[in-house]
């Protein structure tokens, strides 16, 4: 079975983007949470709510990258196994854009949506502190609501735009045009005959 679901993340957009951006968002807020637990306990750091506030801002970008990176390029470029049937072959072969040019994509529109998680990340961080709260709880529960907020309307975007579009069907979308393409330079050939 575990080969099977990993098959079917690395065929469907839409699971593994939502499956990457989860991953390294609850991945790197777990790291940040552990971060500020170390801060504040056995290294004994007592900073103001906003210091806390500020350091699980910047890691957690920086880890949520980094991670995303690498899970994007497992699902979409790194092909340990085959597929079963014939289908799933050919979906697993389906050529996937360049690395780089992919990843940056959905980068791209993850921080077009990034003000509004860090908007609700930050926020709930700081007002859970001042509700009393541990730093690493309000971490905890803040930075996962802005997920839940963000993939929905990632989600929504990306199944308009076409960035969550599997391989196989950008592939053959890409034959029909280059068909389409020969046939205007076919037709105005034989016009100019």
């Amino acid at each position: 079975m575990p080969g099977r679901l990993f098959r079917l993340y690395q065929r469907k957009r839409v699971i593994n983007i939502n499956a990457n951006v989860i991953a390294a968002g609850l991945g790197s807020t777990a790291i940040v949470v552990g971060l500020i637990w170390l801060l504040k306990h056995p290294l004994d750091q007592h900073w103001a709510t906003w210091g806390y506030t500020l350091f699980s801002l910047v890691a957690d970008i920086l880890l949520d990258v980094a991670i995303f990176a690498a899970l994007h390029w497992i699902a979409n470029h790194w092909r340990p196994v085959e597929g079963r049937t014939d289908k799933e072959r050919m979906e697993l072969g389906a050529a996937a854009p360049p690395h780089l040019e992919d990843t940056a994509r959905v980068q791209l529109e993850r921080a077009v949506l990034s003000p509004l998680y860090y908007l609700i990340a930050v926020a709930g961080t700081e007002g859970l502190q001042r509700m009393g709260l541990h730093p690493s709880a309000a971490v905890s529960i803040a930075y996962p609501i802005g997920l839940l907020v963000t993939r929905t309307l990632h989600t929504w975007w990306g199944l308009k735009t076409g960035t969550f579009e599997d391989h196989t069907i950008r592939e053959k979308r890409a034959r029909i045009e280059a068909k389409k393409q020969r046939r205007r330079r076919n037709s105005s050939a034989s016009a100019e005959s």
